[in-house]
């Protein structure tokens, strides 16, 4: 028995005089010389101006058509506008729209949603109240209908039934917003239409255009949706609208043609619903080719560049001020 005992001693000596117990494990401390953060700086700059030209070729090779519609669409009403393509545009080519002037980036207009509710669960206008101010409400949207009722429907309801009758199919105006939030209220909601020379209609995807992760999992309707909800919430043109731009002139997703466009003559018909005139903004319809980084980003490669330029300077810096300083007596 005494010799288990010894050994447990033994055991638990060794433990506390270990350079674990005693802080005295091996680690690498590089010190940094004037020599190593040159080289560095040199490695670094080279590697991102390198990256820049890379991205700046390839963001050149991209070809695009973009025209501005709202100084040439009255509000509210349908236009047709001519684009001229002069060169081929290969498949797929992504269908966009540009806003200027647009701060999606605003703190309180980001925060303004509810999660929770997207996902499909019904809330009451407490429940989304202070995620959702000023807009938690259906009489904040400034919507009538729920969704599901087609234009048709609804001029149907409106010829046979007077304004009274009506209230029992409109959305009630003290009822929580489905969805609510700045972000949803201010959805883009013009819709395009793309046709070539001879007048046909050249079919747009309008799938695949939201992130697969917010289709799969942050999207969801409610079992109990029908005549509580103002706009679809599983439609990808909302999905794509929820994902708040970084800045205040940005692109978004509106679909793709999988189709090759030959140069010539082609028309975009417009529903221009969205205005802009308010926060003094303006609005286009993109046609650009995709590569392997994405579509045309010009800004990135340029910034690469600057990046590298910035490491080669410190470099010199670096040099330099070690050459200045070792002269000195």
């Amino acid at each position: 028995m005494a010799e288990k005992h010894d050994d447990k001693d033994t055991q638990y000596e060794a433990l506390l005089n270990s350079n674990f117990k005693q802080q005295k494990l091996s680690a690498w401390r590089p010190v940094p010389t004037i020599a190593s953060t040159t080289i560095t700086f040199i490695i670094f700059g080279i590697v991102f101006i390198i990256i820049g030209i890379i991205v700046l070729i390839f963001s050149n090779q991209i070809r695009e058509h973009k025209i501005r519609y709202d100084t040439q669409c009255t509000i509210d009403q349908v236009c047709t506008l001519e684009i001229n393509i002069e060169e081929k545009l290969e498949k797929p080519v992504m269908v966009y729209y540009q806003l200027a002037n647009f701060y999606q980036n605003h703190r309180r207009y980001v925060k303004s949603k509810s999660n929770s509710q997207l996902s499909g669960e019904l809330k009451t206008a407490e429940d989304i109240k202070s995620d959702c101010e000023p807009v938690y409400l259906n009489k904040h949207l400034h919507k009538v209908y729920p969704f599901e009722y087609t234009q048709e429907y609804i001029k149907e309801l409106e010829e046979k039934y007077s304004e009274t009758e009506l209230q029992a199919y409109k959305l009630n105006p003290e009822a929580p917003a489905n969805p609510c939030g700045l972000i949803a209220k201010s959805l883009f909601n013009d819709t395009f239409s793309f046709q070539d020379s001879s007048k046909s209609n050249i079919f747009i995807n309008e799938t695949g255009i939201a992130w697969q992760s917010d289709i799969d999992m942050k999207y969801k309707l409610n079992d109990n949706y029908q005549g509580k909800m103002w706009v679809n919430t599983t439609d990808e043109h909302f999905m794509v609208w929820m994902r708040p731009a970084g800045l205040p002139n940005f692109r978004k997703l509106w679909g793709k043609v999988n189709q090759d466009l030959m140069p010539g003559k082609y028309y975009i018909v417009i529903n221009n619903n969205y205005p802009v005139e308010k926060f003094e903004g303006e609005k286009y319809f993109v046609l650009s080719t995709v590569n392997a980084f994405g579509g045309k980003n010009s800004f990135l490669g340029i910034s690469y560049i600057c990046v590298g330029g910035i490491c080669l300077i410190m470099a010199l810096l670096f040099f330099f001020g070690y050459k200045s300083h070792s002269k000195t007596p």
